[in-house]
């Protein structure tokens, strides 16, 4: 018996039905007993799936466009609404595949090191060379330096996953190390554009398909950060998947066990994915699967993105625009990511995408786009008072509509606002007009 979830009048919920029956047990089972918001669990299982999938497949829309599985997703909640806890349960399989490789890159180490101590006579009499250095095999990480990810990327041909438990310190840090050309690296790599790194120590670095999947989670207060630096207008922003379902509050525990086997299903899932070998041609370039549209599922897209540009061209705001624009990248590659998926739990082949992938992609992608137009509408109606620190956010509140420097002087200094403080403050001109000589009007009441 599933579960009856209710729906938000406004905000549309994570439509979960899109999944195949396995999935949606174990989304419910998960929200049931371990409290995880269906919009997080949901999300942070199509990013599990988008990683696990890597550069092993391509969908073609039309002859010379493929696009891959990247998703760039921010789940957003209050602190304490268990926004990390699902996305460690969606990437625990993947997580220890990571350590099974990490173990056999030291294996191989040690071997390395052994042979290569070895005299030139030793190694003849075993029969030995000495052989290359080991590659670690990598499928996620989470702390890295833009050289250490190009490093990453150049031996891990099936690409990699970015998990980031605080999803600000992602872009916070984009000019930390090269002044902007790292910003200029994600928006590129959002597009699997190749990488050309020219380094003034070490080999240069070519990466013709980078893979790069990005998840985290931010709190609602941190999103206006997001838009600083020009991340507004540079089409940043519009290639983020948002997540921030309403009213979600921090739960109560819960005093029922998950049973093991939900573990055991959602790890087989992903395992299957995982034990698809990445194609390769003769000169080591890469050759994924290619994954078609049916003529039906092909009719279907076509006549949403129709509807979609309609509403593009009609919209005057660049970043809304922009978000319907980058939506249309997004439908094929969520048709993928669940295409695969139906594949891995024996519902369907991965061969063609199908008439009911593509209209569950949409749902998808829909869901999706209303949540990014609230994340634009959010930043945007910001107003200067909502930027304030907590002190002069209090005073400015407390001020009268209309008031002398004086009764402000008197107002300020209840407030322990020095009298300077509040002198420079009333010299903002995006909060306040003068009105005349020492009278001044709040721009906001």
């Amino acid at each position: 018996m599933k579960i009856k979830l209710k729906r938000s009048a406004m905000l549309p919920s994570f439509p979960y039905e899109v999944f195949p029956e396995k999935i949606q047990n174990i989304v419910l089972e998960t929200n049931k007993h371990l409290s995880f918001p269906i919009d997080f669990i949901s999300s942070a299982i199509l990013y599990a799936i988008s990683i696990s999938i890597g550069n092993t497949h391509k969908i073609q829309i039309k002859k010379g466009w493929l696009e891959s599985a990247v998703l760039y997703i921010a789940i957003v909640g209050k602190a304490g609404t268990n926004k990390s806890h699902p996305l460690s349960f969606a990437l625990n399989p993947i997580h220890k595949k990571n350590e099974e490789y990490f173990k056999e890159y030291n294996k191989q180490l040690k071997e390395h090191i052994r042979i290569s101590s070895l005299s030139k006579k030793d190694r003849e009499k075993e029969g030995l060379k000495v052989p290359k250095h080991p590659s670690l095999e990598k499928l996620i990480i989470s702390d890295y330096t833009p050289e250490a990810l190009a490093k990453v990327l150049n031996t891990n041909i099936r690409g990699v996953g970015v998990y980031l438990d605080e999803l600000a310190s992602w872009f916070k840090n984009f000019n930390r190390y090269n002044n902007g050309s790292e910003m200029e690296f994600w928006l590129s790599a959002w597009s699997c554009k190749p990488i050309n790194i020219d380094r003034k120590t070490g080999e240069p670095i070519l990466i013709p398909n980078p893979f790069l999947s990005v998840c985290g989670t931010i709190q609602n207060d941190l999103l206006d950060d997001l838009a600083k630096d020009g991340r507004m207008s540079n089409g940043f922003i519009e290639r983020i998947l948002f997540v921030i379902p309403e009213n979600i509050k921090k739960p109560y525990w819960t005093e029922t066990e998950i049973e093991d086997q939900i573990f055991n299903s959602w790890e087989t899932v992903i395992n299957k994915i995982l034990n698809i070998e990445i194609d390769t041609n003769t000169d080591d370039s890469l050759n994924p699967k290619i994954v078609r549209l049916s003529k039906g599922a092909k009719k279907i897209i076509f006549k949403w993105q129709r509807k979609n540009a309609d509403k593009c061209n009609a919209n005057e705001n660049e970043t809304v625009s922009g978000i319907y624009s980058k939506m249309e990248m997004y439908a094929p590659r969520i048709a993928l990511i669940l295409q695969i998926m139906y594949w891995a739990c024996n519902n369907d082949s991965r061969d063609e995408i199908n008439k009911k992938t593509m209209k569950n992609a949409l749902r998808v992608v829909e869901y999706f786009t209303a949540h990014a137009l609230n994340v634009s509408e959010k930043i945007r109606t910001k107003t200067p008072v909502d930027k304030l620190p907590l002190d002069k956010k209090v005073l400015y509140k407390n001020l009268p509509n209309e008031f002398r420097t004086g009764e402000g002087l008197v107002i300020s200094e209840k407030h322990r606002i020095p009298e300077r403080t509040f002198k420079d403050f009333l010299k903002k001109e995006n909060l306040f007009r003068r009105i005349k000589q020492g009278h001044y009007k709040k721009n906001y009441k």
